[in-house]
C-alpha cells in the first residue's frame, strides 16, 4: 500500500465537527471528557451518521452495562445511508472492565488490525476507541506486575510511544489493486476528575490532529455536543477547505474563524458582565454577545432526538453559517445607526433564527433564504424607526 496525503473529511452530520473541528478521512481525533459529559453517545452518533463503508466500535475495559447497551442498540437501529440494519456494516469489539487485563490490551490492538483489513479492500473505516484511558490503565497494570519502573502517574515510560503507534496506524491510502482506502481513527479519553493535563490526555494531544474537548459545565446544561469551542482544535483546516469550496462554500475558513472570535470574545465579556452588569456594556459588545449566543444556540448546540436536526448536510450547514455571518454583519449596522441590542433581540424573527436547525430540514434549503428576507425587513423597519425619531 501507498500512504497518501489526507483529501477530504470524514462527514459526520453534527455542525460543531464538521464545520469548526473538522477531521479528515484517514486522520486521527481524540475526545477527552469528564464523567458524564457525553462521550459515548457522541461516539454512537458518529457511528451511525459518519460517511463511513465499515464502522468498528471498541468497547475497551468499559462497563458492563454500558457494552450491553450498544449490542442491544445497533441491531435495532437503522443504517440511514442504506436503509438495512447498522449492524450489518459494524464490528463491535466488547471488552468490559471484568475482563482480564490482558484482553483489555489486546482489544485496541484487535480493533485497528479489523480496521485495516477493510480498509485494505478499499472502504472508509472509522474505528472509534470508547476509552483509551482504560487500554492505558491496563498497560499501567501490566506494566506493574512485570515489576518495571514506574513513569508519571504510575503508568509506565513506554506509554507516549504505545500512543504513538496505535495513532500512526490510521491513514489514507492507495491499496495494491488500485483502490482508495482510508482508516480513521476517533480514541474517547477518560481523564480522571476531568484533569486534561494527566498523562493520556497530553499524550493524545501530541499524536492527534483534531482535538474535541467535552465539558461537563456545557452537558451539564443539556448543551449536545458538548464540545468546549475554545478548549477543541483541528489542524486540517487548510486541507479540509477544498471540500467546502466544492460544495460552494469558499469562505469557510475566514467564517469559522470569525465565529470563533466571537466566542472568544463572548467569554471575556462575560466576565466583565459579571462584574458591572450586562446592561452596562456599551451597545457594541452586548451585539457581539447577542451574535455568540446565537451561534451558540442555533449552530454549535444539535439535537439528537429531532428527526431534522439529528443529522445536517453540508448543504444545510453553509446556508446556516451564511445566514449567522450575515446577521452578525447587518446587526453591526443596525446597531451604529443607533438601534438598540435590546430591540434587536427581542425581533420575531430572532426565535425562527435561533430554531432554524429544527424548523429547517436538509431539502428545504429555499426557507433560508426567506428567513434572510424576513431579517433584512426586520431590521430595516427598526433602522428607519431609529432615523425617522432622530430626525
Amino acid at each position: 500500500n501507498a500512504r497518501l496525503p489526507v483529501e477530504g473529511p470524514l462527514f459526520t452530520g453534527q455542525r460543531i465537527l464538521d464545520s469548526v473541528f473538522p477531521l479528515a478521512c484517514g486522520g486521527r481525533a481524540g475526545m477527552p471528557g469528564g464523567f458524564g459529559t457525553g462521550k459515548t453517545i457522541l461516539q454512537e452518533t458518529l457511528a451511525k451518521w459518519c460517511d463511513a463503508d465499515v464502522i468498528i466500535y471498541v468497547g475497551c475495559g468499559e462497563r458492563g452495562n454500558e457494552m450491553a447497551g450498544v449490542l442491544q442498540e445497533f441491531p435495532a437501529l437503522d443504517d440511514p445511508r442504506t436503509g438495512r440494519r447498522l449492524m450489518e456494516r459494524t464490528v463491535i469489539i466488547a471488552n468490559t472492565s471484568n475482563m482480564p487485563v490482558s484482553a483489555r490490551e489486546t482489544s485496541i490492538y484487535t480493533a485497528v488490525t479489523v480496521g485495516e483489513y477493510f480498509r485494505d479492500q478499499g472502504m472508509r473505516v472509522a474505528l472509534m476507541a470508547d476509552s483509551t484511558s482504560r487500554w492505558a490503565e491496563a498497560l499501567r497494570e501490566i506494566s506493574g506486575r512485570l515489576g518495571e519502573l514506574p513513569g508519571e502517574a504510575g503508568f509506565p515510560a513506554y506509554l507516549s510511544s504505545r500512543l504513538a503507534d496505535f495513532y500512526e496506524r490510521a491513514a489514507h491510502v492507495r491499496t495494491l489493486d488500485g483502490q482508495l482506502g482510508s482508516l480513521t481513527i476517533i480514541g474517547a479519553v477518560s481523564p480522571p476528575s476531568a484533569d486534561f493535563s494527566e498523562p493520556v490526555t497530553t499524550h493524545t494531544k501530541r499524536y492527534v490532529r483534531s482535538f474535541w474537548a467535552l465539558d461537563a459545565t456545557l452537558a451539564q446544561a443539556r448543551f449536545y455536543p458538548a464540545v468546549h469551542p475554545l478548549q477543541s482544535y483541528s489542524q486540517d483546516i487548510e486541507v479540509l477547505s477544498q471540500f467546502w469550496t466544492q460544495n460552494g462554500n469558499p469562505e469557510w475558513a475566514q467564517q469559522r474563524q470569525r465565529f470563533l472570535g466571537l466566542l472568544e470574545e463572548q467569554a471575556r465579556l462575560e466576565r466583565m458582565a459579571r462584574i458591572i452588569g450586562k446592561d452596562a456594556l456599551p451597545p457594541r459588545q452586548q451585539q457581539v454577545l447577542l451574535c455568540a449566543e446565537l451561534i451558540n444556540e442555533a449552530f454549535l448546540r444539535q439535537s439528537a432526538f429531532s428527526e431534522v436536526d439529528r443529522y445536517c448536510s453540508a448543504a444545510r450547514q453553509i446556508a446556516m453559517i451564511k445566514l449567522i455571518a450575515y446577521f452578525i454583519d447587518k446587526s453591526e449596522q443596525a446597531v451604529t445607526a443607533g438601534v438598540s441590542v435590546e430591540d434587536i433581540s427581542t425581533l420575531d424573527v430572532m426565535r425562527r433564527l435561533r430554531r432554524m436547525g429544527e424548523d429547517i430540514g436538509n431539502d428545504e434549503l429555499e426557507k433560508f433564504d426567506a428567513l434572510r428576507v424576513a431579517l433584512d425587513m426586520a431590521l430595516a423597519q427598526l433602522t428607519r424607526g431609529v432615523l425617522s425619531d432622530a430626525g
